[in-house]
């Protein structure tokens, strides 16, 4: 058995890059309106760089949510 990899054209750091954006505009978001922020339902894999980014965020944690397939990461300000 052996694990193989397809990136095609760098697709897998573009795809890396985007979701970190997402997760500082929805973190921004979050501590803008006061109201948690639920992103669209992803991988594990996909959820996981959500969750990095924003670990040492000041104001806002991550957690997710759901059952797999439709697992979602939910923002929300800190206590």
């Amino acid at each position: 058995w052996v694990q193989v990899v397809v990136d095609v054209e760098g697709y897998r750091a573009r795809r890396e890059k985007q979701l970190r954006q997402l997760a500082r505009r929805m973190a921004d978001q979050a501590v803008r309106t006061g109201k948690r922020q639920i992103l669209e339902p992803m991988s594990s894999a996909e959820r996981r760089i959500i969750h990095l980014e924003l670990r040492d965020h000041p104001d806002v944690t991550s957690e997710s949510i759901g059952e797999e397939p439709a697992r979602k990461v939910t923002i929300l300000l800190k206590k």
